[in-house]
């Protein structure tokens, strides 16, 4: 992305971030699958020692975005952890099938997200 299609970018979404806040809307969680060479990593591979071999490796996080905005922001490099902004491949919203984030706070939510795929053997990253 050129440097002035992503500085429009950057101002349409922290216009977008303002009037959510103003609405008090709520937070959405998202799931973006990650490149299988994260494993190389060796701090990714520590954080998932229940990782089954062949599991995909995802990126979880929550945000007042809509979860298609957060992604190409990460892939951007705007407010992106290193993960998704090196390995991201593609949004992974059918992981979220299944979840119940029920009783949870949103910061809360994201965490039980993140266990919730670990325990089904998926090597999984979240800040």
């Amino acid at each position: 992305m050129k440097d002035e299609a992503r500085d429009k970018k950057i101002l349409e979404w922290q216009d977008k971030a303002r009037r959510a806040a103003k609405r008090r809307k709520g937070r959405n969680l998202y799931v973006i699958t990650l490149n299988p060479e994260v494993l190389w990593d060796k701090r990714f591979r520590q954080e998932n020692p229940g990782y089954i071999e062949g599991m995909p490796c995802v990126y979880v996080g929550m945000t007042i975005h809509e979860p298609g905005d957060r992604f190409e922001q990460h892939m951007s490099g705007y407010r992106s952890s290193r993960y998704p902004r090196e390995y991201g491949v593609e949004l992974a919203l059918d992981l979220l099938e299944g979840f119940d984030g029920e009783g949870f706070s949103d910061a809360e939510q994201e965490s039980a997200l993140a266990d919730w795929l670990r325990d089904q053997g998926l090597a999984v990253w979240q800040n």
